[in-house]
Parts: C-alpha cells; sequence; structure tokens
C-alpha cells in the first residue's frame, strides 16, 4: 500500500504520522496535568457509572469537578488544532468553568425532566466554559488574554498557581452567571 504512493501521498502520511505522535505526547502531558491538578481541586465525591466530560475527543482526560466558595467549577481537558505556515498544529487545551442547576422541580428523576426535556442522563445542570489554556506537547501551559503567563505540568507549584489565579479571576463571573437565571 505505502509502496503505491505518490510524493504528495508519502508526504501528508508523514504528516498524519507526526500528528498521531503529537497527539500521544499532548495527551500524556494532559493526563499529567488532570492528575495535579485533580489533588489540588479537591474533587467532589464522584460516581464511577457518571463519569463527564464535555468534549468529544475520545482520548481527553475526564472531566474534574469540584465546588470552590460554594459554587461548582469543573476543569475540561480536550486537543484543539490550529493551522500556521500551512502546517497543523495540536495543541492541549485545559478549561476552567462553572456550572448552575438548570432543572429546579426534578432533580433525582428517572424519566424525562419535565423542564429541559433532557433524557434520564441529565444531570441538571448547564455549563459555562470560563477560561482556557494552550498545553504544548513539552508540558509547557499558556494563557494569553485574562490571564498571561506560562505554567509548566511537571512543576506542581506553577500548576497550583495557575489553579488559584484562575479561581480568583473567574469566581466573581461564576457567580454572576449562576445568579443570572433568578436575578431581575
Amino acid at each position: 500500500m505505502a509502496n503505491n504512493q505518490t510524493g504528495k501521498g508519502k508526504k501528508a502520511r508523514h504528516r498524519l504520522n507526526a500528528i498521531e505522535q503529537e497527539i500521544k505526547k499532548i495527551k500524556k502531558q494532559l493526563d499529567k496535568a488532570r492528575a495535579i491538578l485533580e489533588k489540588t481541586a479537591n474533587p467532589v465525591s464522584k460516581n464511577e457509572k457518571k463519569k463527564k466530560k464535555r468534549s468529544i475527543v475520545a482520548i481527553a482526560p475526564e472531566r474534574i469537578e469540584f465546588e470552590f466558595n460554594s459554587l461548582k467549577f469543573y476543569i475540561d481537558f480536550t486537543l484543539v488544532a490550529s493551522e500556521r505556515d500551512g502546517q497543523s498544529n495540536i495543541k492541549g487545551s485545559i478549561i476552567y468553568g462553572t456550572s448552575r442547576t438548570l432543572c429546579f422541580i426534578f432533580p433525582n428523576n428517572e424519566n424525562n425532566c419535565k423542564i429541559c426535556q433532557r433524557t434520564a442522563r441529565c444531570d441538571n445542570l448547564e455549563d459555562k466554559p470560563l477560561i482556557s489554556f494552550e498545553v504544548t506537547q513539552h508540558g509547557m501551559i499558556q494563557s494569553s488574554g485574562k490571564l498571561e503567563g506560562e505554567w509548566w505540568i511537571k512543576d506542581k507549584p506553577d500548576l497550583d498557581e495557575l489553579h488559584y489565579r484562575t479561581l480568583d479571576l473567574i469566581w466573581k463571573e461564576a457567580l454572576d452567571w449562576t445568579n443570572e437565571i433568578i436575578l431581575p
């Protein structure tokens, strides 16, 4: 099969193989980040039957859910692609967000929710991503915009700093959005 490929086909195959290797390295970095952040975030007890992640990317690590100052937060992990100079560039992404109650009447109903019409898998929460960070295959976390800086996954103090600076930055936005549905 590989012998019948043209020069362009071989180049494409090499690019795809390189991307596959890059994805494996990024997944490894995201897994490390998740393990450290899970200890730092002190997640709520998890139900093994309901493993959640927002990303449909199969290799993305599971979400971390935790409470901070009586608000529900989460950390999601996924892969993102960008194109620079005609080359595909894969990076990991760490997304901090908050959740608010969506259903008020039937929180533990096994049938479809009468309010939101979700099926029995409804967790009664609506998510809002608030900030994201790019992760390179070498374990560097970069941010721009709301919180500028660089951190390294291999350094637990860096991830602790990232975590607490992020929460300090987003907690007010999370509180405002959580209350948006009940305040006039």
